[in-house]
């Protein structure tokens, strides 16, 4: 028999084209009641099976039409749908002169045994309806009914769905606030654990009389410190996995300075220092490295009451990498002093905090004498 499909999803004309070319049939296919129209009249078919909801003329109307015409009158017409499939539906079908009707999803085998069933019916003689002339009213409030009926049980789904999302959203706003509140204690833990190594140190050191091994316990108190100080400021940070390091950078100079006893009339500070964030795993060795070269030109740029200026930079240079300057005006560093083989405990510490970062160091002459320390590294914007 050769067959024509009618049915706007191509997912199933293929399903019914594979079905039935399986069982010898020949088979065409149309997107709607238009298309299949313009096929009945290029060529004969021996039967139409005929979705019924699609776009520019639906099933109904193709079966009306079929049956209005005398040319295509006694041709079998079978409706297959999935959207209108109760019993007024296929009774209206039938009124309309439709042979069958089915609904989807089908069995294939058993599909296929009705379809050869009715054609060996139509074959042997079986009465056919004819279909009866039904008013534009009629045929329109059945529509009506069926979208209406379609569209509340999309809302229907799509309330479910929307009560659904709502209730994992709330789980994972609480799971949220559970994970802020434990980061914000693992936080707080770090932080008091380093002040209590800082007292332990204060206590340990009251029983050295050593100068040298009391400024290496001192230097050690300032880098506890300045870790501790990047925890305190996620601690109090919206954003708990990112630090203000602008913020940061003008508190550690302060506390260096008060630390080293620095006269502010003797000793100027700089801080020009763009909006900068910067993630736990940048910022704890970037925070070192300041803290490490701050000291370096406190305790060693201006002996003897000479005056000065420190100038602290940190800046973009690209939309992923950083630079971060700590310049002063003071002595400079000796002439022979290789940073990159430097023994001594502070260069030692940048140098590796440098190869954390993944940077690079420069060790460059200030631009009024002096010494500039500039790491540059990559860290993506916030």
């Amino acid at each position: 028999m050769r067959i024509l499909i009618v049915d706007d999803q191509e997912a199933n004309r293929y399903l019914l084209k594979t079905l039935l070319a399986g069982s010898g049939h020949e088979t065409a296919e149309a997107v709607n009641g238009k298309a299949a129209l313009d096929l009945l009249e290029a060529g004969p078919f021996d039967l139409v099976i005929s979705d019924i909801l699609m776009p520019a003329m639906d099933g109904y109307q193709l079966c009306r039409e079929i049956r209005g015409r005398e040319r295509f009158r006694g041709l079998p017409f079978v409706f297959l749908t999935a959207t209108y499939i109760e019993e007024k539906d296929e009774a209206f079908a039938l009124k309309l002169g439709a042979d069958a009707f089915y609904r989807k999803p089908f069995d294939p085998r058993t599909f296929m045994g009705e379809i050869e069933r009715l054609m060996n019916e139509i074959q042997g003689g079986k009465q056919r309806p004819a279909g009866i002339e039904v008013n534009e009213k009629e045929i329109l409030t059945l529509y009506n009914e069926r979208l209406v009926h379609k569209l509340e049980a999309k809302m229907m789904r799509l309330e479910v769905e929307i009560a659904e999302r709502e209730k994992v959203e709330a789980s994972l706003r609480k799971s949220v606030r559970e994970k802020e509140v434990l980061i914000r204690e693992i936080h707080h833990r770090v932080k008091n654990n380093m002040q209590i190594i800082s007292s332990l140190i204060n206590l340990s050191s009251r029983d050295i009389e050593d100068p040298a091994t009391l400024d290496v316990l001192r230097q050690i108190k300032l880098r506890i410190r300045s870790m501790s100080m990047i925890h305190e400021k996620l601690l109090k940070s919206e954003n708990l996995d990112r630090i203000d390091f602008k913020e940061f950078l003008q508190d550690l100079a302060i506390h260096l300075f008060q630390f080293f006893r620095v006269e502010a009339s003797l000793v100027g500070l700089k801080i020009e220092a763009e909006e900068v964030c910067l993630p736990l795993e940048a910022a704890v060795p970037c925070g070192l490295i300041a803290g490490e070269a701050l000291s370096n030109a406190l305790k060693h740029a201006f002996p003897e009451e000479r005056r000065g200026e420190i100038v602290v930079t940190l800046k973009r240079l690209t939309p992923d990498e950083i630079v971060l300057s700590v310049c002063d005006d003071g002595v400079g560093l000796p002439a022979d002093v290789e940073i990159a083989s430097a023994e001594s405990m502070g260069l030692t510490i940048i140098n590796s905090l440098v190869e954390q970062l993944d940077g690079r160091l420069e060790h460059l002459p200030g631009p009024a004498g002096g010494s500039e320390f500039r790491v540059t590294f990559k860290s993506p914007a916030c």
